[in-house]
């Protein structure tokens, strides 16, 4: 239950979904593109199904390999079946295409997830007058810095499938409930509330512990699996049988709502300069709570 909500909705608030939805003309099209994607999702799987079925059924000790495949080798799959059961041209075009996709993807997903942190959080929320000058050199250091953190990820994580579950992961605990707030209830929340879910689920995430990152739970849910030993002799990370990703999902929202109405609350009552974080009003100009819901008198708006 826990993966399978988290696969589904857990894939609503990506970036590259909504880049191409906000985008469409208008909501038939980006109605049809959603719908056309999850059978388009589905058929891009089956070359990598074909393809690891190929290498699991293949005699590798009668190949130019000469040696049976073992654990360590299964990530290797792609490149093992190009390099070995393919011509060289077939090899030579099929890496030379999975390097360029990988690298292409790569440095998109680094500009993206740099560019939106300099925007919606370093100017949105910290530096509001920072000039232009400033936020590209701070986009450029955001750049090096994420680079920085991949290649550690890179090289540490061994599992490329593992990493896009803790992406979904992520989106699903962190995201999904601000998309689902901001979208349906956006006079119910306001960036108090936002960072406060956002800090209290990401930290429970964190202590709950994570197999492919390689670090044992802290906080242990029921049903824990404490960390064992495989019959090859490796270590096994302990892992977590109970839904809490689901809870640090509702936790967030829980959060979220009941911070954004505490400091609606207090905001209400104390000079609206003390108010760092104001929340925009649905024509996206910034206002204090005084303001956003009535006049300097407090009378209600029309």
């Amino acid at each position: 239950v826990d993966y399978a909500l988290m696969m589904i909705c857990g894939g609503i608030p990506w970036q590259a979904y909504f880049q191409r939805v906000l985008s469409s003309r208008d909501y038939k099209v980006a109605r049809f593109l959603s719908f056309a994607a999850s059978f388009g999702c589905f058929a891009a799987a089956i070359p990598s199904v074909v393809i690891g079925l190929i290498t699991m059924n293949t005699d590798w000790e009668s190949t130019a390999l000469n040696a049976a495949l073992t654990k360590p080798d299964y990530k290797l799959a792609v490149p093992l079946t190009l390099l070995y059961l393919t011509p060289p041209v077939v090899s030579f075009i099929g890496l030379g295409a999975v390097s360029a996709a990988v690298m292409s993807s790569t440095d998109s997903s680094i500009l993206g997830v740099s560019t939106m942190f300099t925007r919606n959080v370093f100017t949105e929320v910290f530096y509001k007058n920072a000039s232009d000058k400033f936020s590209l050199w701070f986009l450029r250091g955001t750049i090096v810095a994420n680079t920085c953190i991949a290649m550690l990820i890179a090289i540490l994580v061994n599992s490329v499938y593992g990493l896009y579950l803790i992406c979904s992961d992520l989106v699903f605990i962190l995201l999904f409930p601000h998309l689902t707030l901001v979208v349906h209830f956006p006079r119910r929340t306001n960036r108090y509330g936002m960072i406060a879910g956002f800090g209290v689920a990401f930290f429970l995430r964190v202590l709950a512990g994570e197999p492919v990152l390689k670090y044992n739970a802290v906080l242990k849910y029921p049903y824990y699996e404490e960390p064992t030993t495989d019959e090859y002799g490796d270590y096994q990370y302990g892992y977590q049988k109970f839904p809490f990703r689901i809870l640090c999902m509702l936790i967030n929202f829980v959060v979220t709502l009941g911070v954004s109405y505490l400091a609606e609350l207090v905001f209400d009552r104390v000079p609206s300069l003390l108010d760092y974080l104001p929340s925009p009003d649905l024509s996206g100009k910034e206002t204090p709570y005084m303001k956003a819901s009535g006049d300097e008198d407090g009378n209600e708006m029309k």
